[in-house]
């Protein structure tokens, strides 16, 4: 299971990620945020959300201190429900899930946004990079720093279970 790990290693990830790669523009809590989905229930999810929200704002220039709280909200709100198409099993569950909170997300940012009076300049570049090109970007990171590691880790520590089991019998 990709999920195997406990979320508070993925927490530490992701603000590890965060702290050293500011000028990435990705969604560096939203492979946690998935992986809260699947581990809590509703409640624990939503608190997780605004905890990672608040401290993307505490660590970044966003507009509006709370919006990117508000905005993991009610994309957990949302994806939550989701969390049953798709089995926790899958190597390709974490990944998917995160593009589909980051286009989720950005939707909601720039409404949000746009609510609250600010201008956005939609463009199809603009388009074509935020909804396509950067949740695909945020799927790799998913895939790279969480389920990849995850999985080696998970089938390494078998090898040196199994290993240290035969050797323990053989002696």
């Amino acid at each position: 299971m990709p999920f195997k790990a406990h979320p508070s290693i993925a927490f530490i990830l992701s603000l590890l990620a965060l702290l050293f790669f500011p000028s990435f523009h990705l969604i560096f809590f939203a492979p946690f945020l998935i992986i809260t989905l699947y581990k809590y229930p509703l409640i624990d999810a939503l608190w997780r959300a605004v905890v990672c929200g608040i401290a993307f704002d505490l660590l970044s220039s966003a507009p509006l201190f709370g919006q990117t709280a508000l905005n993991y909200c009610i994309a957990t709100l949302v994806l939550y429900p989701q969390r049953l198409n798709f089995f926790e099993d899958k190597l390709s569950t974490l990944p998917l899930m995160t593009v589909l909170f980051s286009v989720f997300s950005t939707f909601m940012q720039a409404l949000l946004l746009f609510i609250l009076g600010h201008s956005i300049g939609l463009n199809w570049p603009m388009v074509v990079t935020d909804f396509i090109a950067m949740p695909l970007i945020d799927g790799l990171y998913a895939l790279l720093l969480f389920t990849l590691p995850f999985q080696i880790y998970r089938y390494l520590s078998k090898i040196i279970v199994h290993g240290y089991q035969r050797k323990k019998h053989r002696g």
